[in-house]
């Protein structure tokens, strides 16, 4: 009996004459012949998709791609500006900041959902447990990942419509369904709104396609750095970067705190 160590793997294999990807000849089987949300699926679920889940993924890999001049791409041009030979450097400083205020809360929101309702477990009650959800988070005075949001407080209209594909192509489930009770159990508690924002519905569908909750946050990172080579494009045919360096000087003021004059 060999003692040498076995590491195997179901992902991908390169040969000599071809490249295996999740069983198929990449060349033969899937360039030219799928889509990206295809290879996206297949390479997450390890299974072709089938043509509602195709157009799910699609959204949810399309829906963050942009949102205006927020702080992760300002970070990607300043990023450039600085080391313009490094153009992945400017991608992964868009990316890195990818947590619980902005992009990265599908991950703790899949998390919340899943522990919430095990997979696996079909007959809950889902009123009972949105509504123990909404208790533990009051009483640990935590903001419940996945709803509210500053700009679009009246209602995102991202999250509506990723909720309209879900429905449409049958992805919509019983986390999506959770999620909305968690949201209405909320504003019960709270008295106020708090709708469900993009990064909570990205995690509600992304859980009733059966990902675990871990893998969320992946439609987030592909989309967003789709969005942050797109304004270093912008910043490389018309630049930016020196004007927001400019203003941010003459903003600052140097003052000391007060422990600091002591």
């Amino acid at each position: 009996m060999s003692d040498k160590p076995r590491i195997a793997t179901g992902l991908g294999k390169a040969e000599l004459h071809r490249i295996l990807v999740r069983g198929h000849d990449l060349t033969e089987e899937l360039v030219g012949k799928i889509t990206f949300s295809d290879m996206a699926y297949l390479m997450l679920a390890g299974k072709m998709p089938t043509d509602g889940q195709r157009r799910m993924v699609d959204a949810l890999l399309t829906i963050l791609v942009e949102h205006g001049m927020v702080s992760s791409v300002i970070s990607a041009r300043l990023t450039y500006h600085t080391a313009p030979e490094s153009i992945q450097a400017a991608v992964a400083a868009s990316i890195l900041g990818a947590g619980s205020v902005h992009l990265g809360s599908s991950e703790w929101c899949a998390r919340m959902l899943q522990q919430a309702l095990p997979p696996g477990i079909h007959n809950a009650d889902l009123n009972a447990v949105a509504a123990a959800v909404a208790k533990d988070y009051d009483e640990r005075k935590q903001r419940i990942p996945g709803i509210g949001h500053r700009t679009h407080a009246e209602g995102d209209p991202r999250a509506a419509r990723l909720f309209q594909i879900a429905r449409e192509t049958e992805v919509y489930g019983r986390y999506c369904e959770l999620l909305q009770k968690v949201t209405q159990a909320a504003e019960a508690r709270r008295g106020r709104s708090l709708p469900v924002n993009v990064t909570g519905a990205i995690a509600a569908v992304a859980s009733d396609l059966g990902l675990p909750w871990q893998l969320s946050k992946t439609f987030a990172l592909v989309g967003r750095t789709l969005g942050a080579m797109a304004h270093i494009g912008e910043e490389i045919r018309n630049p930016m970067a020196g004007q927001i360096d400019a203003a941010i000087k003459s903003a600052l003021v140097y003052e000391l705190d007060e422990k600091e004059k002591k």
